[in-house]
């Protein structure tokens, strides 16, 4: 009978362990669930690096040029970016209607990279001309303009692609 009685508290005692274990697993799944949905959040709503950039159209901004064969410096004919001392000046090219307008713009730090997304306008008709508008992205504060490397731009229809830095701009 004794031995009987000595199984089931080790039975017992087994179980309460696996039971132990279990509960371990259950915690460590959470904890990498919540930094999972952290994580998502961050990339999502653009909190890498920090505060979210401010931007603006700014027609006074001269526009931007780029040297070509022969050396001769020509203005720049499309989507170019360039580092001026407290802020980036951005060029968007694009038909003079509805234009380019930008829907947030965000900083990852690990990649020296600024993202701008472009507002999606739906299948709203464009123009044939070609229209060239400045825009000033701010940083926030603790980042600095010579922190950035490259500048991406999300297209209204989902893709993406680099784009180059202006050699200088026009006087």
């Amino acid at each position: 009978m004794e031995d009987k009685h000595l199984y089931r508290e080790t039975q017992w005692d087994v179980s309460a362990e696996e039971s132990r274990a279990h509960h371990g697993l259950v915690a460590i799944g959470f904890a990498i669930l919540v930094v999972m949905v952290i994580a998502c959040c961050i990339w999502t709503f653009g909190g890498r690096g920090g505060a979210a950039w401010t931007f603006e159209a700014d027609d006074s901004l001269p526009i931007m040029t780029v040297e070509v064969a022969g050396g001769n410096t020509v203005a720049a004919p499309g989507d170019y970016w360039y580092p001026r001392n407290e802020f980036v000046q951005l060029q968007l090219s694009g038909g003079s209607t509805p234009g380019e307008e930008i829907e947030r713009v965000t900083y990852d730090v690990a990649l020296k990279t600024l993202t701008v997304q472009l507002k999606d306008r739906g299948d709203v008709p464009t123009t044939m001309d070609i229209a060239l508008t400045e825009w000033r992205l701010e940083p926030p504060s603790g980042v600095t303009v010579s922190d950035v490397e490259h500048i991406r731009i999300t297209y209204q229809d989902g893709s993406t692609s680099e784009i180059a830095k202006a050699d200088g701009l026009a006087e």
